[in-house]
């Protein structure tokens, strides 16, 4: 899974089919169908809508086993191929 730091990875659970109903800008209804893929990356960007992380869909074995990783995260102790911030962490640590 890409995105994520080295050792967190992990797989969510995610429905194979889903059907979306949405209004365009004017106002006339649509409803689509979808599977694979491209199902994946509708519920991935929904959970980025609604605030769900990545870690909200694991196991409580899951988390246990890579708390350490995420604390590490948490601290700014992370070698990432892409820029991340750390906004509680202060200037010079």
């Amino acid at each position: 899974m890409t995105g994520l730091p080295r050792g967190t990875e992990s797989q969510a659970f995610r429905k194979e089919k889903l059907t979306i109903k949405y209004w365009d800008e004017n106002f006339k209804e649509h409803k689509e169908s979808y599977d694979g893929y491209a199902a994946r990356i509708i519920q991935h960007e929904f959970d980025h809508i609604e605030g769900v992380l990545f870690t909200d869909k694991l196991s409580t074995l899951k988390k246990r086993l890579i708390k350490k990783k995420l604390e590490n995260i948490s601290k700014g102790k992370i070698n990432a191929d892409y820029r991340m911030r750390f906004p509680n962490l202060k200037k010079g640590k």
